[in-house]
């Protein structure tokens, strides 16, 4: 019975101490799955990659956009645009058109200019969907120019999308931003000197400007600073009269400078103001 007893548990304990054996089927469905696991994690750690570069791409983007609230560090010549329009249009005086682009130019010779020569519904549409121009300067008038509805709606489009326009020393722009722009601006006239509001330039480009700029040789076209929209911020005033402002339309800016350059002679520092607004 004993030997009987024995006969039949011995196979059982040598099922339960033998060891199974791994077929290479086995192997190689458990080398495929770690092979599959580790390409999986690169193409995650590759999205990662890719999704933080289009956020750091995306916010460098924003970063032209909204530079009337956040502003680099320091005014410096590295950060100036590349690229502007300016408006030499029948309208505009070629004279001080010549003179302010030489001035814009000025420590800042890779500069490129392009000419904005209508406000004909088809050029001028063309001019503003152009995705490397950022800055539209438009220098002193002749005479007030015609300004179709449709032209309207597009350069509001153009400024709302985060676009900047820098409007030079003339009552004749000054109407043109109240019909466009809906404002209410009212002209008026100081002498200088002009003192830097050092509250409102704080976080733009007019900080790192003079604080007192002279009266210059050349005309002023002044607004009462009453007549700024709520948006808007006066840099450089004196006794209720602004010289150069700034208003916050939607994601772009709209500036003006009320000095027309109309002399090269006693400019003083207004060349700086210049370079600062076409940097908003």
């Amino acid at each position: 019975l004993l030997t009987m007893a024995y006969g039949a548990a011995a196979p059982v304990s040598a099922m339960s101490v033998q060891k199974p054996k791994r077929t290479w089927q086995t192997k190689v469905a458990v080398g495929s799955a770690l092979v599959l696991a580790a390409v999986a994690c690169v193409v995650l750690l590759g999205e990662d990659a890719v999704n933080q570069t289009a956020s750091n791409e995306a916010a460098l983007a924003l970063g032209g956009s909204y530079y009337a609230v956040t502003k680099p560090p320091a005014f410096n010549f590295n950060r100036f645009i590349e690229n502007a329009w300016f408006y030499d249009g029948r309208s505009a005086n070629p004279d001080m058109e010549g003179f302010i682009e030489k001035l814009a130019r000025r420590h800042h010779y890779k500069l490129q200019i392009h000419h904005l020569n209508t406000f004909k519904d088809n050029e001028f549409r063309a001019a503003l969907f152009s995705e490397n121009v950022h800055c539209i300067v438009f220098p002193p008038l002749n005479y007030f120019p015609g300004i179709s509805g449709l032209a309207q709606k597009d350069l509001r489009g153009y400024v709302s999308s985060g676009n900047n326009v820098v409007f030079v020393g003339s009552y004749e722009w000054l109407s043109v931003m109240n019909d466009v722009f809906g404002f209410q601006l009212m002209s008026d006239y100081k002498d200088g000197p002009y003192f830097r509001n050092d509250r409102n330039v704080r976080g733009t480009p007019f900080q790192w400007s003079m604080s007192r700029l002279e009266q210059p040789d050349g005309s002023v076209y002044g607004v009462k600073v009453d007549s700024i929209p709520m948006d808007g911020k006066c840099m450089f005033d004196t006794m209720n009269a602004c010289v150069v402002f700034y208003v916050k339309y939607n994601l772009g800016t709209i500036v003006y400078i009320a000095f027309n350059y109309d002399t090269p002679y006693g400019i003083g520092h207004w060349d700086q103001i210049l370079h600062a607004g076409m940097m908003m």
